[in-house]
């Protein structure tokens, strides 16, 4: 990839609105010293922000943190912890994976970033069929090493979902983001733009991209279009939707295909029983959740839609399916930021009413040993405060709390991160206030 640019940034506070570019900051030095300084006094008011990509409602997006040096009383910028997708490509801040614990899960290859910026990711099962494979599947098989931990040839869907979550910034929250409420609508919206600048292989993600939509609306006709020119290219389809409310009918539909809520504009699933049983053993926790009335989103690739005709009242009347190979479930709360317990949804909900800053780190396809449940991102003088909610008491569990503790007190200091034992008070009438 090209060379990184240095992008204009912007001074936002109390004293109004200044721009400065690559160029004030060598011509003029001492000022611009100076303002960063001044930023970094009066964080509370002031704002640095990069100004890379056009500028959003969203008033916290890209801002940049600005440090001290003690030996040379100088200042400079960095991006704030998690937030380097939100830069452009080709900005010295961006930066395809928020942590190194998530770049490690995978080959080199499995996530590459081309020169315009495109991410280029592999999938077990590529999007374009071929006509007649050279094998029996044209899945890829992963090979485990027995007591050691592979690095993953190719990325599965648990892992494109939350890499479409973070690389759209849903996994996000900020006090500013109640002025537009996050809907099914907003939650598509944000994922067909980060869609355009993915392909999966060689293929455009966005043109077989179907997602969650309600009729009468621009994303069914989307939805609609998409499926047409995938069956007549052979491509097959990733679908992202929620699952409908659960019911006894919900709960019986899932036998046979995915019952979902939000479906306008998409073809009939034919959910096949071996896909099903993956389904059960690998998302239990998510479908018990689902049966105790928690929103759980849902991706799936398919083989290539195909159009049979019925005859109605002597019309022929075309019926759209096609069948699902693989699939994911993922628990999010109203805000649509992932959970991973219900005692992340207590904490999550305690945060958004206290109205603080958070992030929900994604662990894609991996299975970090130490991997903080939230991030707290406006405490003061901390850009990046870890979170644990301890959810259990067996032995196993209390081995892997204590090396988190041991992590996070060396990393952090004793008392400089948050946690709560949520074994010993499952009802959450004692949990510790947060940081300010």
């Amino acid at each position: 990839m090209a060379g990184k640019q240095i992008y204009p940034v912007r001074f936002t506070g109390r004293r109004g609105t200044t721009y400065c570019d690559a160029s004030f900051r060598t011509e003029y030095s001492e000022q611009w010293q100076r303002w960063l300084k001044y930023a970094r006094d009066n964080k509370t008011t002031t704002m640095v922000t990069c100004c890379c990509l056009p500028e959003e409602s969203d008033v916290v997006r890209r801002r940049l943190k600005v440090h001290l040096s003690q030996s040379t009383d100088q200042c400079w910028l960095s991006s704030y912890s998690f937030t380097g997708y939100e830069h452009a490509p080709d900005c010295r801040f961006y930066s395809v994976w928020p942590d190194d614990q998530q770049a490690a899960i995978y080959t080199a290859d499995v996530v590459n970033s081309s020169t315009d910026g495109t991410l280029v990711i592999r999938l077990p099962t590529s999007l374009q069929k071929k006509v007649a494979p050279e094998s029996g599947s044209e899945k890829e098989v992963l090979k485990t090493i027995p007591g050691k931990r592979r690095k993953q040839s190719s990325m599965q869907l648990t892992g494109l979902l939350h890499l479409l979550w973070e690389q759209s910034g849903i996994n996000v929250w900020h006090p500013a983001f109640d002025r537009k409420k996050r809907n099914s609508g907003w939650v598509s919206w944000r994922l067909n733009e980060t869609a355009t600048r993915i392909r999966i292989g060689r293929l455009p993600l966005k043109d077989s991209l179907v997602l969650m939509s309600m009729n009468n609306t621009r994303q069914a006709d989307d939805n609609r279009q998409r499926v047409r020119a995938a069956e007549k290219s052979l491509r097959r389809l990733i679908i992202i939707s929620q699952l409908a409310s659960w019911s006894d009918a919900a709960d019986e539909r899932i036998e046979h295909t995915l019952p979902l809520g939000l479906f306008s504009g998409f073809p009939a699933l034919e959910l096949p029983e071996d896909v099903l049983s993956r389904l059960k053993y690998s998302y239990a926790r998510e479908l018990a959740s689902w049966r105790r009335g928690a929103r759980v989103i849902v991706i799936c690739e398919t083989e290539p839609p195909e159009t049979t005709f019925t005859r109605i009242e002597g019309r022929n009347v075309p019926h759209s399916s096609c069948r699902v190979i693989d699939a994911a479930l993922m628990v999010v709360s109203h805000r649509y930021i992932p959970l991973d317990s219900g005692y992340e949804g207590l904490i999550e909900e305690r945060l958004w009413q206290d109205q603080r800053a958070f992030i929900k780190p994604l662990r894609y396809d991996g299975e970090a040993d130490v991997f903080p449940d939230f991030i707290l991102t406006d405490v003061c003088g901390n850009d990046a405060l870890p979170m644990e909610v301890f959810g259990l008491s067996t032995p196993e569990y209390l081995q892997r709390r204590q090396e988190k503790v041991t992590y996070y007190d060396a990393e952090y200091g004793p008392g400089h991160w948050w946690y709560w034992d949520a074994y010993a008070d499952p009802n959450g009438e004692s949990v510790p206030p947060f940081p300010d």
